[in-house]
């Protein structure tokens, strides 16, 4: 409290929103005393005019107070510091204008701020009694939204501004007249020029006028402290930045744009007004130098600016923003020194994002391929390049050297530009988007697999492509979601791998072994090989070590048939030896190949077919079926080839069904043996249950000839012949579990472990087991089936077969049956085909796209008779006898 100042013993609250000196003054006139005891009451030094400012004595206390100041005024006022000090221009430092707090001035320069004076509405004085709002000391101030007038600029009388100079402290000040010293020596030396304000004629404006539309804007962002509207609603922004851009557009308008261009761009009356000043004005001499560069000196120039500034800022899109600025552009062009990105940079200091994005929309129609990635221009926000080198280095460990198939697929025209030309094009652009990087360094990062000169004349070809923005649309997400996520692989990491050992010619007669792939000459490896190198490293195939220096042309046309070559099982086997190769050289926490989600391409139209849009199903039977199986699928299905081959790629076509002779010439009955009979279940029937290979040979249709070679590729010993049968020892135990109480007979127990009858029957008598002659066996189920499945029984594994028939058909698809069932998927349709092979008739409609497995009507008739048999025979075992006892 300051105990040295006393309280007034009458008291005059402040009007919402007046300013310190109004509020001043009226209190002197409500005391009845002169200006200069009421400032010196409340500690206020008594100003003088000339001197003041090297006696430490501020010219105009609504600028700023001290804290002490402030008390002071508080405790004597009995108002609230909060209330004093917002009656200052303090209350609009840091929004509205910049106050320099250490010499007490308001920086001219910035946010259009007013040194010194004020505007005025006559209607608004007449209203208040004279008192004077602080809004219209500011540079924004230019019209009156109550009382629908332009704000007067000076005394009508005395030509000046009003508030400019300090009121006389030795009169009672008179409310609502100007202050000004006198402009005629007969007047009064002390009382100023004395014409009553409240008599000023200013020009009325229409209600919805475009200047007070853009005064209530500016009330709008200087009151909320924050501007929401137009293209800041994407990316609000807080008022000094937004004043900021406001100013630097409409002072580049002022200064720079053509009379015409004006009054195409406002109001007619306001344009008229702007252009032709009074002539005898003392403001039209200051309204020409250096225009829009400091505050207006005219509030009709102020409102020419402000509505000039908001027709570019106003629009809810910044594109639709950088068209208007783009015709303003056009009509400054022969002013302006250049017009360049970076030229804005002249506009002023503390311009947001925003404007930045307008003037880069604006740009955009002129700007190269590559600059439209550097800037962004087709995203929400164009934006200046930010990315350093060393974020650029990160963004390339993500990227491969040529794009990702589902991506390159989406973005590759169907003519003009040869993917495989294009896809390290489009990878390398991900390394431009944003950053300053240079064409030719972008390239290198990734293997400099294409050039900059590539790169610059493709970007070129695609520019004039329709779908072209999208295209640059899908760039952009890819790169915003390559750089906040992390990607599973390390690309940069694959590219200096030594891919000289992958896929060894052993290793590649094992995979063709294992697959039933016909292992084919030379070329055919090397195909595989320069595939499986591209799919890993993420460099084209070209660059694969053991890709040929001659005819190339023709070995690259044997690549292209690669897709249709390749079955789903060389797939899978492909990428085992993928992850062996990864795993050699100590990559193990990295997935074969990784591609960025489709997602990202949502709403996007792009040149490329979705390949989501084909039926994969009926593509592979297409496949299978014609001599020139991609270009028809292609025809089919109305998309291009490279959009079917990327399908196979992804979705490898099962192998068509091969004759006796065509399958014996390929091996792929030995790739059916391996898949019927694995290594698990040859142990079992060989070594286990001690069948001989004849009897194998009888269960699963395979030759002994084939079971053999099957046995030495698994390295399981074959016995010498019959004489090893004596050596073997039938257990008790296990003898009376099968033919007493299972009540097999001996012909089966002996077939199941390759010795004759007769020596079962001996190892019966060694145990004291009675024989009982003449006892069916168990195994002749086949005699009790219906007839319609008495052919399917040829064998003992032929109640399995019908087992899984049974089973597999509650399933869509096969596929899905074999997963469930927890059996290989070429073992369930091998065992179903044979079932259908034995019956004579198909059994199964094959699932398609959009339509689940169906029975056939045989296959319905056999499904019924198969349950009802499965039923009896239950119930068979149920009911049955009880076994003799030994």
């Amino acid at each position: 409290m300051n105990e040295g100042v006393r309280t007034l013993p009458i008291r005059l609250p402040p009007l919402p929103g007046e300013a310190l000196d109004s509020w001043l003054e009226a209190l002197a006139r409500r005391l009845d005393s002169p200006l200069g005891d009421v400032l010196r009451h409340f500690g206020l030094p008594a100003r003088s005019g000339r001197g003041d400012h090297l006696r430490g004595i501020p010219t105009d206390w609504t600028i700023l107070l001290d804290r002490r100041q402030a008390a002071a005024i508080a405790h004597a006022s009995g108002l609230g510091e909060q209330t004093i000090t917002g009656m200052t221009l303090a209350h609009y430092d840091g929004r509205a204008i910049r106050i320099n707090f250490e010499r007490r001035y308001v920086n001219r320069w910035v946010l259009w701020g007013r040194g010194a004076g004020s505007r005025f509405c006559p209607d608004c004085l007449t209203d208040s009694g004279g008192r004077w709002p602080l809004f219209w000391r500011l540079g924004w101030a230019f019209a009156c939204p109550r009382h629908h007038r332009l704000l007067a600029d000076c005394c009508p009388n005395c030509g000046r501004i009003q508030r400019r100079l300090p009121r006389s402290g030795r009169l009672i000040p008179g409310l609502g007249i100007c202050g000004n010293p006198p402009s005629r020596q007969d007047g009064d030396p002390s009382g100023g020029c004395g014409f009553d304000l409240t008599e000023t004629e200013t020009p009325l404006l229409p209600a919805g006028h475009a200047a007070l539309i853009a005064q209530d804007r500016l009330l709008e962002i200087i009151d909320s402290g924050t501007a929401s509207f137009g293209a800041y609603i994407a990316d609000p922004q807080p008022t000094r930045t937004a004043l900021a851009d406001i100013r630097a557009v409409g002072g580049r308008v002022l200064a720079d744009l053509p009379a015409d261009n004006i009054r195409s761009l406002v109001p007619a009356d306001i344009a008229d007004m702007h252009l032709t000043p009074e002539p005898d004005s003392r403001l039209a001499s200051r309204a020409s130098e250096r225009p829009g560069f400091m505050a207006p000196p005219r509030a009709v120039s102020a409102a020419v600016a402000v509505i000039a500034a908001l027709r570019v800022l106003e629009p809810g899109d910044v594109h639709e923003g950088g068209e208007v600025m783009r015709s303003l552009l056009e009509a400054m062009r022969e002013r302006l020194y250049q017009i360049s990105p970076r030229s804005i940079d002249t506009w002023g200091k503390g311009l947001s994002p925003v404007l930045h994005g307008v003037y880069l929309a604006a740009l955009a129609p002129s700007f190269r391929t590559s600059e439209q990635l550097r800037f962004r221009t087709p995203t929400t926000m164009p934006s200046r390049p930010k990315s350093t080198s060393r974020a650029v280095a990160r963004r390339a460990r993500k990227v491969p050297s040529t794009f990702w198939p589902s991506w390159a697929v989406r973005l590759t025209p169907s003519n003009g530009i040869y993917p495989r030309t294009l896809a390290p094009v489009l990878a390398s652009s991900l390394l431009i988007v944003g950053s300053c990087t240079q064409l030719t360094t972008a390239a290198g990062f990734l293997g400099s697999v294409t050039d900059g000169v590539t790169m610059s004349r493709i970007l070129q070809a695609l520019q004039n492509h329709p779908h072209w923005q999208d295209m640059v649309t899908a760039l952009l997400r890819l790169v915003d979601y390559l750089d906040a996520h992390d990607v599973p692989i390390d690309y940069q990491r694959r590219r200096r791998l030594d891919y000289t050992r992958l896929l060894p010619h052993a290793r590649w007669l094992d995979i063709c072994r294992r697959t039933g792939t016909v292992p084919g000459s030379g070329p055919r490896e090397r195909i595989v090989r320069c595939q499986l190198f591209q799919r890993i490293s993420g460099l084209p195939a070209e660059a694969a070590p053991d890709y040929p220096s001659i005819n190339e042309a023709r070995f690259r046309a044997e690549v292209a048939r690669f897709a249709v070559f390749q079955t789903p099982e060389l797939a899978a086997a492909l990428v085992d030896e993928a992850r062996y190769f990864l795993a050699a050289h100590r990559v193990r926490d990295e997935p074969v190949t990784w591609q960025p989600p489709m997602s990202l391409l949502a709403g996007l139209e792009l040149p490329g077919s979705d390949p989501a849009h084909i039926d994969v199903s009926r593509l592979h039977t297409l496949i299978r079926q014609h001599k020139n199986p991609v270009q028809h699928a292609a025809k089919t299905f109305g998309t291009s080839i490279r959009v079917v081959r990327h399908l196979l790629d992804e979705h490898p076509a099962p192998a068509a069904p091969l004759t006796k002779r065509a399958a014996r010439a390929t091996g792929h009955i030995r790739f059916q043996a391996r898949q019927a009979v694995p290594k698990e279940t040859f142990t079992r029937l060989y070594q286990d249950e001690h069948r001989s290979l004849k009897q194998i040979e009888a269960l699963t249709g395979f030759s002994s000839h084939l079971l053999t070679t099957l046995a030495r590729e698994y390295g399981i010993p074959l016995r010498d012949g019959p004489q090893d049968y004596k050596r073997w020892t039938v257990e008790r135990d296990w003898l009376i579990e099968q033919y007493v109480i299972r009540q097999r007979s001996l012909t089966d127990l002996a077939d199941e472990t390759g010795m004759s009858r007769m020596t079962m029957s001996r190892w019966a008598h060694t145990h004291n087991i009675p024989v009982q002659p003449g006892r069916a066996g168990s195994h002749n189920a086949a005699l009790r089936a219906p007839d319609i499945l008495r052919k399917a029984f040829s064998d003992t594994y032929a109640w399995q077969r019908v087992e899984r028939f049974l089973d597999a058909v509650a399933h869509p698809t096969l596929y899905e049956a074999a997963q469930t069932l927890a059996i290989n998927y070429t073992t369930l349709t091998t065992q179903i085909a044979r079932l259908e092979q034995e019956l004579g008739q198909p059994l199964l409609e094959r699932a398609e796209r959009g339509r689940a497995m169906q029975l056939t009507p045989f296959g319905q008739r056999v499904t019924v008779a198969a349950r009802k048999f499965r039923a009896e025979e239950m119930t068979r075992q149920v009911m049955q006898d009880p076994p003799a006892k030994p």
